[in-house]
């Protein structure tokens, strides 16, 4: 059994890239390893990341796109200094999960709350992509792998690029499009899942 929120598609590609990742990181990794850093507090510092994104968002774009950028650098770190100090577990899984969810959450609220992003679009973002992975995570628990998920990194994050450094607004379709597409997901993974509801 599986217990993560990624498609078919994406389990093919998350292999080789971590591995990679794990190449490149691996100095930082060390030294975080060496420090006795729990790669709880790796996770959880996204948190503080999103919390920070919504104090420079308005007053400086950019540095708060570089601050969101290192957030998504983070989330691989404690996965990585995990593997290395042999700390993986369901329960860091579930941790990281939800530090996941909040990053995304209140970057997102920032966003809204400086009148980039419709404030109805927010919430609704905000409930569809717990339920979106949600129903990825519960499909590979009983081994029925949605094939492909479009996610919001493909979508939201160049809409984010665009505002917060060129000042270009495409956020509210951006988030539309996600929106939709993640209730695609959701429906699909539903239907793969109808004989383990019955």
């Amino acid at each position: 059994m599986k217990s993560d929120s990624y498609s078919a598609f994406e389990r093919k590609i998350i292999g080789p890239f971590r591995a990679q990742f794990a190449r490149v990181t691996a100095p930082l990794v060390s030294v975080l390893k060496k420090l006795g850093v729990p790669p709880n507090a790796v996770s959880v510092s996204q948190i503080l990341g999103g919390v920070v994104f919504i104090l420079l968002v308005q007053e400086y774009p950019r540095w708060a796109f570089a601050l969101f950028i290192l957030t998504l650098f983070v989330d691989g770190i404690d996965g990585a200094l995990a593997r290395a100090s042999g700390k993986a577990s369901s329960f860091g899984a579930l941790v990281d999960q939800l530090c996941d969810h909040t990053r995304e959450t209140l970057a997102i609220a920032g966003l809204a709350a400086v009148g980039a992003l419709s404030p109805l679009l927010g919430v609704l973002y905000a409930f569809t992509y717990v339920a979106f992975n949600l129903s990825l995570y519960i499909a590979n628990y009983f081994e029925r792998s949605v094939p492909l998920a479009i996610k919001s990194y493909l979508i939201v994050y160049p809409a984010m690029f665009l505002y917060l450094w060129f000042g270009i607004n495409w956020l509210d379709p951006a988030v539309s499009l996600c929106i939709t597409l993640m209730w695609a997901v959701i429906i699909q993974a539903l239907l793969r899942l109808r004989d383990v509801m019955r």
